[in-house]
């Protein structure tokens, strides 16, 4: 009988699935274990909660900014178009007199 139980566990020994079977329930217990016993959670959940207040006390800040940025792009891409109107004009005018 023993050497039944013997032939039996060198083959499980030798076998690769076998080999990666036992490695994976072990791994898989080891990550268990961390995660029971990683604790309380509390501290982490307050802090985020802190941030994500901070950050929305700043979105209407960030809005006006963008406002005040779209506005001077708008009045100097105006300014270049109107300049470039003038300057097609008056070469248009330069070409009608001749």
């Amino acid at each position: 009988m023993f050497e039944k139980v013997k032939r039996f566990a060198k083959k499980i020994a030798t076998s690769k699935k076998a080999q990666m079977t036992c490695l994976m329930m072990v791994c898989g217990v080891t990550a268990m274990m961390a995660q029971t016993t990683a604790g309380d959670y509390s501290a982490g959940t307050a802090a985020l909660t802190q941030v994500s207040e901070e950050i929305a006390k700043y979105v209407p800040i960030v809005v006006k900014l963008c406002y005040a940025i779209a506005g001077v792009v708008a009045v100097v891409g105006a300014i270049s178009v109107y300049i470039a109107i003038d300057n097609a004009l008056s070469i248009r005018l330069k070409i009608e007199r001749i």
